[in-house]
This record gives structure tokens, sequence and C-alpha cells, in this order.
């Protein structure tokens, strides 16, 4: 009688002997080579990742015919045969597997691992959906590491986590912190959930790039900030191509938007399958430019420029490139039109925008940027701009730009909503959180902009400013307010402008201090048109005030030969700066008329532009120093009512009003506005 064990190894046996293992073996190994191959020729033709899987399911579900044909088959030299059926009673069940055997069991368990193992780390689980119940849900990605700082890897890293923020900010239904936020990130050791708290984040998106021998290599892995759960990962190994590039950046973008629980447009589908450039060549050039941009703190440099324009001679389609060359060139003639060929190029690009990509985020920037810069068409450049960033709602450069023009038009309180749209996209740049309680400190909104400072907890040499100006509002004591300013200089010295700190010197009437500082105040022209400076006006302003009758004569000389040659240069096209620098030189020549028309006629500039608003109390003093009292008290209440640096609290205190100081009307509007808004100074 036969025992239990023997009907297993007789199987085994026969199994042996139809060549059952080495069909299962040949079947593992081809299909392994089949994964191989996919792996390498799906990215070149633009086949998803993804689709290797149904490959690897194939080969499972067809594992079992291949060893249904193993035992009824057998490859031989002459072709396939049936194989030979035998008794299986005949079978010697005590047969023993030979090493050759074994090696080829051994090999197939290795094989079949390698397989499994590589398509669970290479295939990406299904996300897991994310909501936020007050608004759309924000995404942080992280600067992407690379094992080295220098060469290609750290190229690729920097550009294509700025160029994955770009198609991010492309969808509705997700927010993305903005690039300069998360760049204090770089390398960080603090965890997820600290980040996402610093930042508002629902989640984070890590990243790393590593290039090598024409190939690139980027993984990416959402991780929710809340809970530090992965939703996602993957790794994608690639032929080193900007097609290639752009399009893991879609991939990696479409599966946040899953994890987030984001739907997706046609367009943005469409945005996120574009490839702004075939050529390699034009896309280095244009990432150059970016990083100037990124790192220079201002993209109106030549460097900027001549990269963009070698990223468009490369490739003469390349929109994006026209679109950031078109805002350079515009704003280059804002101020006046120094560079008359820069117009026309831009116009020439412009034309090709309009003819490549109609209706996108790039033709609405361009234009944007023209509109405002050039035509100084300020309605019809937020129009613009407000397109733009309907179909880019997380790109901060597109708020940027509108809030410049809300200032222009001089709709303040919409300019601060904007503001505040950006500081949440943004919220670590502190230039962005400073400019929220400057604005509330212009619509004279004081307990808010108490309140914003407060919230904010900061202390930097901005915020303890305005604190100090908010003070001076309570206690009224300019002597010690200029010990703050003094204090605050001593320890913000690489911050704090001296032109606070001497201002603190004149409302004090320390003239000597005042005159001391006057070599550190800003010697720079005001734009390409000469203008007086900072520090010339500063320097008339002390010596008229000190009685100083030489040195006032030498410095009108120096300030009159500057207001000619903006004369000559402007001709009729005088803008409020040349108004108010006349206004100025008269005063200090004691030309009351001359003084109060030019006067006047900055106000009226002023009315033009109404960016210049904020400056309305420079006009104000004008009139008081030449004893205009009525145009003087109606300029101050004007500029205590509408968006300005002049205080109720703090203007009246310059010695510039010791004219008309005791004069009725001064006194009435001081007391009205200086009761209403924290006592007479």
């Amino acid at each position: 009688m036969n025992s239990p064990a023997y009907l297993p190894k007789r199987l085994f046996s026969e199994l042996r002997r139809r060549r059952v293992f080495r069909a299962a073996a040949l079947y593992v190994v081809g299909t392994w080579l089949v994964l191989q191959v996919a792996d390498v020729v799906f990215p070149a033709l633009s086949i998803p990742e993804e689709s290797i899987r149904y490959i690897l399911i194939a080969g499972l579900l067809g594992f079992p015919a291949a060893l249904v044909f193993g035992w009824y088959f057998d490859i031989t030299p002459e072709g396939i045969s049936r194989t030979a059926p035998v008794d299986l009673d005949q079978v010697d069940a005590h047969t023993q597997l030979s090493g050759g055997d074994y090696l080829v069991l051994l090999a197939l368990v290795a094989v079949v691992t390698i397989i499994l193992y590589g398509a669970v780390s290479n295939i990406a689980p299904e996300p897991v959906a994310i909501a936020r119940t007050d608004g759309p849900p924000m995404v942080a990605v992280l600067p992407f590491t690379t094992v080295s700082q220098e060469g290609d890897s750290e190229f690729f890293a920097y550009g294509i986590h700025d160029d994955l923020l770009t198609q991010l900010a492309h969808l509705q239904s997700l927010r993305v912190i903005s690039r300069t936020s998360v760049l204090e990130y770089k390398g960080t050791v603090k965890n997820i959930r600290d980040i996402g708290a610093e930042l508002g984040a629902d989640a984070i998106l890590e990243g790393g790039v590593q290039s090598s021998g024409g190939r690139i290599r980027i993984n990416a892995q959402l991780i929710d900030a809340r809970t530090d759960e992965h939703l996602w990962a993957n790794t994608f190994d690639r032929e080193l191509t900007t097609a290639n590039i752009f399009d893991v950046q879609g991939e990696i973008a479409r599966a946040i938007a899953v994890a987030m629980n984001a739907t997706l447009t046609e367009q943005e589908q469409s945005e996120l399958s574009t490839i702004p450039t075939e050529n390699m060549a034009a896309y280095r050039a244009f990432r150059t430019a970016m990083r100037i941009r990124d790192t220079r703190g201002s993209w109106l440099v030549n460097d900027f420029r001549e990269a963009l324009e070698k990223a468009i001679e490369l490739d003469p389609g390349f929109t994006a490139a026209m679109a950031e060359l078109v805002g350079y060139l515009s704003h280059a003639n804002f101020f006046y039109e120094t560079y008359p060929e820069y117009t026309s190029y831009a116009e020439r690009l412009l034309d090709k925008i309009h003819l490549l990509e109609p209706g996108t985020t790039a033709e609405y920037f361009a234009t944007a940027y023209y509109t405002y810069y050039v035509l100084r068409d300020f309605e019809g450049a937020l129009e613009l701009v407000n397109r733009a960033i309907q179909l880019s709602p997380s790109n901060v450069r597109l708020l940027h730009l509108k809030s410049w023009i809300q200032r222009r038009q001089g709709d303040f309180d919409g300019r601060l909503e904007t503001m505040r749209q950006a500081v949440k996209l943004d919220p670590r740049d502190l230039v962005y959180a400073s400019a929220i309680v400057t604005q509330l400190m212009l619509l004279h909104r004081y307990d808010d902009a108490a309140e914003e400072l407060k919230k904010t907890g900061r202390k930097d040499f901005d915020s303890e400013f305005w604190r100090s100006v908010l003070s001076l509002r309570e206690h009224q004591d300019i002597k010690h307010w200029e010990a703050e300013q003094l204090a605050l200089f001593e320890e913000f010295e690489d911050t704090m402008p001296p032109e606070k700190l001497w201002e603190a010197h004149i409302l004090s009437r320390n003239y000597d201090a005042a005159e001391a500082l006057i070599p550190q105040l800003g010697d720079e022209q005001r734009g390409p048109i000469p203008y007086l400076s900072d520090r010339l006006i500063a320097a008339l302003l002390v010596a008229k005030l000190k009685g100083d009758t030489p040195q006032l004569e030498r410095l009108i000389g120096e300030a009159q030969a500057i207001v000619d040659e903006t004369l000559s240069e402007m001709g009729d096209k005088l803008s409020f700066s040349a108004y108010f620098d006349m206004a100025t030189l008269a005063a200090m020549r004691e030309a009351p008329e001359l003084a109060e028309k030019m006067a006047r006629r900055a106000l009226g500039a002023i009315r033009a532009d109404r960016a210049q608003m904020m400056n309305m109390q420079s006009v104000c003093q004008i009139f008081a120093m030449v004893g205009r009292t009525t145009p003087a008290v109606e300029c101050l209440r004007e500029a205590f009512s509408q968006p300005s640096y002049g205080f109720a609290f703090m203007e009246p205190y310059h010695p510039a009003y010791d004219p008309i100081r005791s004069e009725p009307s001064f006194v009435a509007v001081v007391t009205e506005f200086g009761v209403e808004q924290g006592g007479s100074p």
C-alpha cells in the first residue's frame, strides 16, 4: 500500500518529466524581459508608465496557461509535439531532483520575486482623497532634493520644482503655496506636520531629481500634513528630454489633484499636457533666466533679458519665454520711453503670442504688462490680469501685478484684499505681510493695523516701526518717539532706512542730528529721469530750517541744474516728481506764487496717477512753508481723509507748518482729525 506522501511525489516526478518547471521558468523570464523593454520604450513613445501594470496583469493571467501548455506539449528541435502520456503507476516516485532541477526552481522563485517587488514599488497606489471645508485645499511643494548640488541634477531640480508650481497654479480646485514661502524648507529637518501648520497647507509634496548619462529620475511623494499619512508616491525613470520632463510634471500634478479631491477641467487637462518647448537648449536658457529672476531680487537686469532672448532664438515658438520678455521690455519704459525700440520689440512678441496661444495665461499675462506699463491703460490692464488670474488662481506674480494696478487706480481697499490673497498663497514672504500693515496705516485704519501686528507677532524693522508709530498716536511725546527710532536704527541697522530716523530728528527739531545723517540717505535718481534725490531734498530742508544761507544757496544751484535737465528731458510730459521738485525749489527760494502753482500741479498729477496719493502730505508741507494757509489746510484735510502717509497725530509736528501754525483753520483741521484719531498734537 502506498504511503500518503507517495501521490504528491509521483505528481512531482511527472511534472519534472513533462518539463513543466522549465516552461514556467522560461515564461517568467520572458515576462520579466518584456517588462524591462516596456519600462524603456513606453516613456519614449509617451505611453503612460501606469500602462506597464497591464502587461504584468496579462503575464499573471497567462501563467496558468503556460503551465497547462508545458504539461501537454514539448518544444523540441523538430518543433512542438504532444507529450507522450504514461501510466502514473509506472512513474518512479522516488526519483531525486538533480542539481539542475534545483537551479531552475531557485531561478524561478528569484525571478518571480523580482517581478513582484518591481511591480509593487513602481506602480503608484491610488491616491487617497483629501478635502478641506474652508475653501480649496492647499498643497505645498518643497524644493526638490538632489544627491549633488552641482551640475545638471541641481539645475533640473530647481527648474522642475518651479515648473511644477507653475502647472499646479493653473488648477481651479486647489491652491498651491508660492515658491518664495517653501524655499526656506530646502534641506529642512522639520517634520511634515510642523511645515504644514506654518504654511497653512493640507498636503506636502516632497521630491528628488537625479540626472546622469542622458537619463533623469524623478521621485515624488504626497503626504497629508495633518496625519503624516502617505497619499501617493511614484518614481519616474525617463530619457532626459523636455517632453519627458513636462510629461512627468503633468502626471505628478494630476495625481496631486486626485489626492486633493480636485476635479480637472478640459482646459486644465490641456494645460497639464502642454509641452512649452522640446528644445533642451532653449529650456536651459529659459530656466537660467528664471533663476536670475528668483535669486537677484529683481528681474530688471540685462542677464535676464539676454537669457530669454537666447531661449526664443533657439525656439521661436517658446511663448512662455516671450511672455516674460514682454514684461521686461514693457517695464523698461514705464517711467519714460528711454528705449523706444523695446516697445516695438514687445509688440512683435505679443503678435506671436496672440497667434500661437490665444486665450491662455501667457497671452493675458504679457498683454496685461504691456497695457499697464506702455499704454498706461490701468482699467484695461486690470481686466486682463483678472482673466489671467481666473486661469491661474495660485499665481502670486499675477496678484502682485493686480495690486500695482489697483494702487495706480487709487483702489486701496481693493489692493488690500488682493494683498491678503497673496499672503495666503505666500505666507512666509515678509514683504507682503508687512505691506498689509502699511496699507492699513495708509487707509488710517490704525486699530486694524494694531490687530494685524498683534496677530503676526513678528519682530522685524517694519513691524517694530509701525508699533512705534501707533505708540506715538497714544503718548504724543515726539522726543520719546525720536529716541525709539534711534534705538530701532541701532537694532535694525541693516534693514532700517535712515530716512525714517532722519524724519524723527526733523519732527523733534533736532536739526544737527538730521544734518549728520544726510550722507546716509539715498542719492539715487528716482527712475531714469534726473529728479532730485532724497539726499538733496533733505539737505535743502535742513539748510532752510537751520538758516544756513550759504549752504542753502549752494544746494539751490545744484538742484536747479537737475531740474533744468529734467525739463529738457521730459518736455511737456511732466510727472508728479517733476512738479514736486520745482515746487520744493521755489519754496527754498521763497517764491510763494511759483511754489503754490507747482504744488497745485503736483496735486493734479496725483489725481491722474493716484499711486502718488500716499505722498500728498509732502505737497501740503510746500503750501505751508510759503504761508499759503488755505491750500495747505485743504491739502491736509484730503491727506487725513484719503490713503496717505499724512497721519493727523504725527504730521502737524513737522516744522514746515510753523508759518501757519497759529492760523485758526490749521488749528481746526488738526483738532478735528487729531481728536478723532488719538488726541490733538
